[in-house]
């Protein structure tokens, strides 16, 4: 009879969740403070005027966007990757993007911000993603939720969409599609701080739901077959996840526009650190994604300083330049 395995330590795990949290919280000071000491940033946290107004009323709200919808990403992608099992699947594979930006090209022909005020492009956006999310889902239901089915579904929906909405640019006057140009490529400055209170819990909600789903996902990433003799219903998890990942992505494109390789490139890095057990590598992803898009931001208003740069264009730069080290480096 052979001696059960001795658990695996928990200390490096730890460290790493320790090393993450120190980098997330220099990112947010440096985005707080870019410019600016230390202390005077934490004096200017109790005045409302001068630089504690700037702080208030744009770096804070900016940053709680960022910290929010990069963890967010975060933790779709590992739950993507897990259950489609494909490494390289990110939120936006299914599609969500394309219907979102539909939806935003949609509020800005329609001039629907005279009508709905700064509601207008968030409300909207999620609404286009909604469209997406219940397509895909319809047809994914005929393949009882087949992986590989959903990413084609997903794949082919997003062109569809992205197709339209280069058609609809095509026939209108450039100069006023300028701000949803901005927006498609991901952009933070746009919200409205008035949203911030509704963004926190709907954004905040999903991700501590797909936090209990760490062991069913250990399992699925196995397969379907083997899943379902361990005691998961695949077809009803996949349901649930799908849910929850195309609902909390929508919230974020809706908050910041399109964001790409977040949900892509954080898991990737760290399941190669902290291994496979995805309920550490969902905590990780959270912490890595809110990271990595905060720092991403800060790189984005001081590139080209006083030019701002989408701070999707950082993140694909960025994400880009990683992954392609990654794969050279399996090579």
């Amino acid at each position: 009879m052979t001696e059960p395995a001795a658990p695996i330590p928990q200390r490096p795990t730890v460290l790493i969740f320790f090393i993450l949290s120190v980098l997330l919280a220099g990112s947010i000071v440096l985005s707080l403070s870019y410019g600016k000491d230390v202390p005077t940033v934490f004096a200017s946290l109790f005045s409302h005027e001068g630089f504690g107004l700037v702080l208030r009323k744009i770096r804070i709200p900016r940053t709680v966007v960022a910290f929010l919808v990069g963890g967010s990403l975060g933790i779709c992608g590992v739950t993507l990757q897990s259950i489609l099992r494909n490494p390289l699947a990110e939120p936006y594979t299914l599609g969500i993007s394309g219907g979102a930006s539909l939806g935003v090209t949609v509020s800005t022909v329609l001039q629907m911000q005279s009508v709905l005020g700064a509601y207008a492009h968030p409300l909207m956006g999620f609404m286009g993603a909604l469209v997406s999310i219940i397509i895909i889902y319809a047809l994914s239901m005929r393949r009882s939720f087949n992986p590989n089915s959903m990413i084609l579904f997903g794949i082919v929906v997003s062109l569809v969409f992205s197709s339209i909405v280069f058609f609809i640019f095509s026939l209108l006057d450039p100069d006023k599609m300028q701000l949803t140009l901005m927006w498609l490529m991901g952009d933070l400055s746009s919200l409205d701080i008035s949203l911030i209170p509704f963004y926190v819990p709907f954004l905040l909600a999903p991700s501590v739901m797909l936090f209990f789903f760490g062991k069913e996902l250990d399992i699925l990433s196995l397969g379907g077959e083997k899943a379902h003799y361990l005691g998961i219903d695949p077809p009803r998890s996949y349901k649930i996840l799908f849910v929850l990942t195309s609902v909390l992505t929508g919230l974020c494109v809706s908050a910041s526009g399109i964001i790409g390789f977040v949900g892509l490139i954080v898991p990737h890095v760290l399941r190669n650190i902290v291994g496979a057990t995805h309920t550490r590598l969902l905590f990780s992803s959270y912490l890595g994604g809110a990271f990595f898009l905060i720092i991403s931001d800060v790189f984005s208003r001081y590139l080209l300083y006083p030019v701002e740069l989408p701070v999707g264009v950082i993140t694909g730069i960025f994400g880009g330049l990683i992954l392609l080290f990654l794969l050279m480096r399996k090579t």
